[in-house]
Formats: structure tokens, sequence, C-alpha cells
């Protein structure tokens, strides 16, 4: 059986009468990983490129595998290695290296050494052009390449690479651009590996024989680095090596590169070395090397008839993706059509990146595992030559497929021609319509009158495209992240860009985007003005607030205007100032200097970033204790003296507990001159703080200099105080099943609480007593542990524990499922309820399904995955298309509902009946089961207390 089960295989399950547990027969293999869910997306890049995002959930948890594929057949199709333009001693990320060699994909590649420079183990090819040799002492690690027909083939390669002197002497060579721990032997480099020779860089005694156009121009012993040869070579080695060059050559000499492989490297369009054999044939092979664990994985196939190229990422070393082992990540590659495949470097260097040509930027798609790109020697890349055509066809992009009546929505139009490169949309020349309610568009924006779902059509140039969006029921809330915002005096805010992310929420508990155009501001307290979103504040420091209002919802946003300024460091004395960078070969040092914004000097951070493609840094470090800012700012700011270096000036401080933190002060120093920049303070931070540097960073290879900026007047910013005043009164929504009914004949009434175990002072005695009552009342009861003996006594009512275990039950038309997370989570507890759930919604055929659990599903008391909590809701959501109603109800420590697209989290606080107890927060849920219907009520479990 395939390692991942492609259906999901369960017996037979038999519901009986409500309340009586029903056993699974499982026809499922579980000493096996199983395939719970996946979700599969495919993207076209060109017209015979795709990317595919594929992300399987199994009994072991997520696989995330990213895919792109190549159809070697398109004339317009090359598959090219990738390497740092500053050549091969070089390592960089390959977005940088997809974006420099303009290809539409690129995956890491070849395994690299790092004795002195890196440089890649195996072998890499361009265009007939050997640009690294095999491997020299591992003659049974394969070999990708693609021939000049290209015909895709990974195999084991033999060679021999010698240099004929002019007395006709073989010298063996052995190796190409490849770095090496002692130089005892004769190796060659070229133009590939750099623009200079390694000279004395590593050893003081290296010997160099250079030659070009066939003929030794030089011979060099302990010397600097000089130029490397456009065309030709240089000879290098050390000891024996070193003799053997220096008595086998002379200046003027004719000298005969002889490279021969099989098979011939000339007929080569693109090759690149890696590690073990994965697949050969179709079958998982025998691993010549093999990593063993979990880790994150690259590797490339090619299909039987080698004709498609096949690039694979598997993300690990994630809260959520723990990665594979390589026997899985063999069985992936035949999963996913490969009948050859190559091992590539993973971990950390496990990096794809795409680069649809509507894009500015590559993308990186997969989740580097150090957080971000590692810099590698090499990599695979996809490149298309496609020529430009006439529109093909055309896609319609939006936001938000949901949209709430009387508010807009922006559409955009992408075209693209035949090979999906990009063709340029006039907006004002393309028709829009809405079909399926009433609605209208202005230009290329949607005002919807009613709610219900649409199709909107776009016509363009006699190409046509549909999209289905669907028109919620009235906004009834307002979500703003913002609670509160701290504006500059006489200034002019647009609050589209404070406000970016503002939300709707309907009674249904479905949400959408809301552009702050589509929101009525009003203003209380002497903040300033608003108009045409403007927000124009005044000229003296004052507080107040902004309320917005949309459908039925407002929601309210304090706002201060000016801030208070103190003064933290003048920058007149640098002595207990100190630099420092990373990595080390940045150098650079921090002086006084004249040039000042305030007082008489500044501090002037000089740095050099040229000495390394890597991430560079250069820092201001106040001390040893850092600088100390008793109470917590809402800012920092300084005066900064730019020089248009592009480069990012951030600071770190900590807080209390010794939790550093980094923070902004200028995305990059785009300017020249004196500029005032600030930097927020986290919201949740503990005071008191302390700002240990500021510094400026550079994290692109290509952006290089010698350079300085200039520090002045740093301070701390608080921001004016708000005054107490009445605001309106803010909505939320109101739950249509939260509401007391009374009991039709042949309905059911449940309840749902918590309990005391024993009964060792009176409090817990009259608490006991008062559920004993409520079950008198109720023909069923769910409770999150086991009841006290007391309360079972002379009772009629089915009482059931919400604790271990996975069962269901069934009263006319609602079905009770009951799931075990207690472990952190479904899979972590038992990964078969996932099957059981999957099999019984899809089987169910009563209107209302009730999910009961001991724990949480999200928050930082939920599920440990936040993956699979996502997925759970997701699951749920699709269920809702089969015109059915969804409760899910959980232990907590706190009662509250949360309705969210249409499904209702129900949350019982557990936590209230211990030994603290407090009678305000003792609460339980009744439900009332009538035809279809559940409602259900929140209530005191002492009302008289309540209503006292």
């Amino acid at each position: 059986m395939n390692r991942f089960i492609k259906k999901i295989i369960v017996g037979t399950v038999a519901t009986s009468v409500f309340f009586s547990s029903f056993s699974v027969g499982w026809a499922v293999d579980f000493g096996k990983a199983f395939l719970i869910h996946e979700d599969t997306s495919i993207e076209k890049i060109t017209s015979s490129v795709t990317y595919e995002h594929i992300r399987r959930f199994t009994s072991e948890g997520w696989i995330n595998i990213n895919v792109v594929r190549a159809d070697l057949t398109d004339k317009y199709t090359d598959v090219i290695p990738l390497f740092s333009k500053n050549g091969l001693s070089s390592r960089g990320r390959i977005s940088q290296m997809v974006k420099d060699s303009q290809a539409v994909a690129g995956i890491n590649g070849d395994f690299f050494a790092t004795y002195h420079k890196s440089s890649p183990l195996g072998t890499m090819i361009s265009n007939g052009d050997m640009l690294a040799s095999p491997m020299s002492n591992v003659q049974d690690l394969p070999v990708l390449s693609i021939s000049e027909n290209k015909f895709a083939n990974i195999d084991i390669w033999q060679w021999n690479m010698e240099v004929i002197t002019q007395n006709g002497t073989p010298i063996t060579v052995y190796s190409l651009n490849k770095d090496a721990k002692v130089y005892g032997e004769v190796r060659m480099f070229n133009k590939y590996w750099g623009e200079k020779t390694l000279g004395n860089t590593f050893f003081n005694d290296m010997a160099e024989v250079i030659i070009e156009d066939g003929i030794v121009t030089d011979i060099r012993v302990g010397q600097e680095p000089t130029d490397m040869p456009e065309d030709g070579f240089v000879l290098v080695g050390r000891d024996n090596a070193k003799d053997l060059l220096l008595n086998s050559f002379n200046i003027g000499d004719e000298a005969m590169l002889n490279i021969t492989t099989s098979p011939n490297f000339e007929e080569i369009s693109a090759a690149i070395g890696g590690g073990s054999l994965l697949v050969k044939n179709g079958q998982m092979t025998e691993f010549a090397i093999n990593i063993k664990g979990n880790h994150p994985r690259t590797a490339a196939g090619i299909t039987q008839n080698k004709d498609t190229l096949i690039m694979v990422t598997v993300d690990g070393r994630h809260k959520s993706f723990k990665g594979v082992s390589q026997e899985t990540m063999a069985q992936i590659m035949i999963d996913l059509g490969a009948y050859d495949a190559i091992n590539l470097d993973g971990g950390g260097s496990t990096t794809m990146a795409i680069a649809p040509k509507d894009k500015d930027e590559p993308i990186v798609v997969n989740h580097p595992s150090d957080g971000n790109q590692r810099s590698v020697i090499n990599g695979l890349g996809v490149y298309s030559s496609a020529p430009q055509r006439d529109l093909d066809y055309i896609e319609i992009i939006t936001k938000d497929t949901n949209v709430f009546p009387d508010t807009s929505r922006e559409f955009f139009i992408k075209g693209y021609d035949k090979y999906n490169n990009p063709v340029a949309v006039d907006i004002e020349d393309v028709d829009f319509d809405i079909d399926g309610i009433e609605g209208e568009f202005n230009e290329n924006i949607l005002i919807p009158k009613e709610s219900g779902e649409a199709t909107v059509t776009a016509r363009y140039k006699g190409e046509k495209n549909e999209l289905d969006i669907t028109v919620l029921n009235p906004v009834n809330e307002i979500v703003i992240e913002e609670d509160q915002i701290h504006l500059d005096t006489d200034s002019e805010v647009d609050l589209s860009k404070i406000f970016d992310d503002i939300y709707g929420i309907n009674n249904d508990g479905f949400m959408s985007k809301i552009s702050p155009k589509d929101i009525k501001w009003e203003i209380s307290g002497d903040i300033g003005d608003i108009e045409d979103g403007i927000l124009y504040t005044n000229k003296e420091p004052s507080s107040g607030a902004l309320t917005a209002y949309i459908g039925q919802g407002v929601k309210n946003v304090l706002a201060s205007i000016g801030y208070k300024e103190f003064s933290l460091e003048g920058f007149e004395d640098i002595s207990k100032l100190d630099f420092s960078s990373y990595p080390d070969t940045v150098t650079g040092k921090i002086t006084l200097d004249r040039e000042d914004k305030e007082g008489s000097s500044s501090a002037k951070l000089m740095y050099d970033f040229t000495t390394t493609d890597d991430t560079r840094a250069a820092y201001l470090n106040f001390g040893e204790q850092g600088l100390p800012i008793n109470s917590v700012p809402d800012k920092l700011g300084m005066w900064v003296y730019g020089n248009n270096s592009n480069h990012w000036v951030r600071g770190k401080i900590k807080d209390s507990k010794n939790k550093s933190y980094n923070i902004d002060f200028a995305q990059r120093v785009d300017w020249e001159g004196w500029k005032w920049i600030t930097a927020n303070i986290p919201s949740n931070i503990s005071g008191p703080i302390t700002l240990d540097k500021i510094y400026v960073v550079e994290t692109s290879p290509i952006n290089k200099d010698i350079g300085h900026i200039l520090f002045d007047d740093l301070k701390a910013l608080y921001h004016t105080e708000f005054d107490m005043m009445v605001l309106p009164e803010e909505t939320s929504i109101k739950d249509q099943k939260n509401r007391h009914v009374e009991l039709e004949e042949g309905g059911l009434k449940f309840t749902i609480f918590n309990h005391i175990n024993n009964t060792d002072n009176l409090l817990k005695h009259q608490i006991n007593n008062k559920i004993s009552k409520i079950l008198n009342d109720d023909k069923v009861a769910f409770t999150f542990s086991p009841l006290n003996d007391i309360l079972l006594e002379d009772k009629n009512t089915n009482i059931v524990p919400i604790t271990n275990g996975s069962k269901a039950f069934s009263h006319g038309d609602s079905v009770f499922m009951q799931l075990d997370d207690s472990n952190g989570g479904i899979r972590n507890t038992d990964a078969q309820q996932w099957l059981w759930l999957k099999n019984y919604l899809y089987n169910s055929n009563e209107k209302n399904v009730v999910i009961l659990m001991p724990e949480p599903i999200f928050g930082s008391n939920g599920f440990s995955d936040d993956l699979e909590a996502d997925l759970f809701h997701r699951v749920l959501k699709d269920f809702l298309n089969f015109d059915k109603e969804i409760w899910v109800i959980y232990g907590g420590n706190k009662t509250k509902v949360n309705l969210k697209d249409g499904i209702r989290y129900m949350e019982i606080d557990k936590g209230s009946l211990g030994n603290d107890l407090n009678i305000d927060n003792i609460s339980y849920m009744e439900f009332t089961i009538n035809g279809e219907e559940i409602t259900y009520e929140i209530l005191p479990l002492f009302p008289e207390k309540e209503s006292k």
C-alpha cells in the first residue's frame, strides 16, 4: 500500500438510538502514516511551467510540499544552473539567483564544501561549458543533466581531466572550481570561480600557473591574487603539486586542457550534482548516502519519457512541518510522477522561489528552516524565452470575494498571452457586470445593494472571465485592530493608511474586509476635522476619539494628538558608546562629528559593507548596561543624517524581563541630509526598558558600500493623555439562536455544565444541590468530568461526561459527536478520530451537528498545532454548504460563544468550580431542541443572587 493512502477507507459506521455508542471497524493499516487531508493548488507560471502547492495532513503531522514542473518539450523552456553572479566562490540566495538569471523558478542545488571558500561538491555545466567538475573522490553520486536536445537524465558520470604539457606529459587535474583543504593535488580554476585567482589568499606557498588561449602566460608563487584569465584557466597546488607545476611548465609553453566525460559534457545544456539517487526506474533505490531523520528536503526528478523536470521541496524544522526522511522523500517523488530522482542539499538550504513574469520580485514559496533564506552555492532554475504575444485570456482579481451590502469592492483585471506573459490591461476599457443580486459598478468598483450569491463578469477586447462572490447579510459589528492611535499635531492623516485592516462581522459570524473609504467617521473631542477620509489634526496637543459607522456597526478608536518629548542622548560625548558589527568581517567605528542638528556634535557611525554578500550590520552600542528608559514610551525618535544608501535603520531594546525586541526607525535610508525618524515601541512590552543599540543593516548581497550616517538628539516620545468622555455605544453581533424558547412536544432539553467532585464545605454543597435540581428538569446533561455519586441519586437524566474517547449519539434531526483533543489536538490524541469525523459528517443526514470536546481549539490553550485548528474549522465550514448547522462545545477557562463563519464555538468555564470559588462566575448552558432548531441560553447557577 502507498505510504500516503490516497483514499480514506473506513468501515461501516452504525449509528444507533440516542446515547448508545458504537464502534468503528477500520480498514486501514495504522502501523504506517495515513493521509487525513490534502490541499492542492496549481498556478501556471508559463504555458509550460507550473507551480503546485501540496499540503498533506497525515497521522504523523503535516507535510508541506512545493513542486515546479517544467515541460522540456516546449521550445521556449530551458533548464539552467543557478549561481552567484560573483562566481562559484560566492554563495547567494536562491531568490537573488533566480532574479539575476531571469529564471521563472528555482530551487537550491548541490551540497557544498566550506574549507576556505564555499564551492559545490558535484558538477555544474551550462551550455556545454564545465563550470565545476564532478566529485573526484566519490564515484557513485549522480548528476542531473539536460542534453542539447532537451532530454533529462540522472546517472553516474565517468570523467577524467588533465592538462597536456608542451612535451606531451599529461598532468592529472583533480578538480575544477572546487576549494580544497590543503591543495596537495593539482587543481584548476577559471572565470566561473570569480574575478581573481587564489594567489596567497589561503596559503603563502601556493603556486599558480596561468594559461590563456593555450599559452602559459605567468607562473607565480605566494603572490597576491591577480585577474582570472578570460579565455583560459589557472592551475594551483602546494607541496608535491607545487613542485610538479613548477617543473612541468615555463612561461610561453603551450598547454592543452583535455576533459573527457561520459556522457559528453559538451552535449549537455545544463547539469548539476547532488547527493544520493532517490528513485531509479520508478523504484526507491538503495541510498549511497542516507541523511537519517526528518529534515527539510530538496529533490529533483524526471518522468519516464525524460521530457518533464520535477523540482520539489519539503519543509521541516518548523512548528507545523517536521520534515521527512529520505525514504519518505523518495516516495513523495514517486507519487509526483518521478521515474528517476536525485537528492539535493536540504536542511536550512532547502529553498524554492518562483518568479511569474507579472511579479516584480521572486517569491519564496516554502518556509526556509533558518527563518530566512540560507546563502547557498548553486541551484537549479527554469528559464522561459517565450516571446510576447497578443492578449489570450483575462483573470479577475479582488482582495475578498465576500462583501457587505452598500460597501465597495474593487476589482482588477490581469491579462496574459498564450505563453502566460503578462499583457497590459486598460481598466477603463473593461466592462463589468453583476448577476444574481442587485448592484451597480462604478468603473471597476462594485456597490452591491442586497445579500446573496452573485457572479461578477468582466469583458475586455473579446475576452471574458467570471468570478463568484458572496454578498453577506449587513454588518453588525466592526473590528479594528487599533483600539487607540497617537498622531502628530498639525498633520494630515489618511485614515485609509492608518486603518489598513477594517473588518465587518454580521450576526451569522461571517467576516469581510471593509474599505476605510466606506466608513462614516465622526469625531469626539477637539482633535481636528475629517474631510474625504483625511483627518486634519489640531495644532495643539489634545485627545478624543474617532467613531466608525457602517451598516448597524459602531466602533470607537481613541485618538491622542501630539507627544511629550524627553531627551535621552544628545551625542555630545561618545566615551560610553562603542562599535560592533555582524559578521566580524564588517569593519567600522564611531566618532564625533561637528555636523549636528542639536547641540554642538553628533555621533558618526562608519561602516564597510563590501566584505561579504551575507547580511551585514554595523552597531552603535550604548555600553554594557544600555541606555535606561524608566517608563515605556510610545516611540523613540532621533535625527539621522542620511546618505541615500537604502540601508535599514533599526534599534534593539530589552524589557524588564531582559527579553529583546528589534524596532524599526526606517526601512531604507533614501534621503540625503537630516531627517527626523521614529520607531514604535511594542505595546505589550513590560517596563522599564533599555535601549541596547541603534544600527544600520543590509540584507541584499548587491547593495555594497563604504559609508557613514550621523545620529543626533535621541528622544523618548509619550502620547498626550486621554480625557474622560462619553462615546457612542459600540455594537457587537447578536446570536439569533441565543434566546429562550419553550420546549415543544417531542423536543429535548440538554444542559452542559461543570461541577464539584467533593463537598468539603457548605458552599460547594450548595452548588452541587443547585446542579442536582437543574438535572431534575433536563433529560440530558453533559459534564467535563465524571459526576459525584450524590448528583446521580434518583436521577432519570442521561449524564454524559465529555472526557476521553470518541463516540456519537443521535436524537431526531440532531447528532452529537464527542471528540478527544485532550493531548493538544485531535491528531495528537488519536489521529483515527479525523477519519471518523470526516466519514461521519459526509454520511450524516441530520440537520444539526453538535461536537463535544474536552479542550479548546483555538488560542494559547487550544490545539498545539495552529494548522490543525484551522483545518478543523475549514472542514466544518465545508459542511455548512450541505444545509447543516454546526455547534462545537468545549471546556475552557471562560464561558463564552464565538460565531465564526456560521459555526458556533461555545466555551464552558471548567475552572470556576475549584477551590477558589467565585459564585458570581458560575453559569451553565441550557439548550432546547424543537424539531430542526436548536436554541440556547447561558444561565447563572444562582439567578436569585444576580437579581439582587
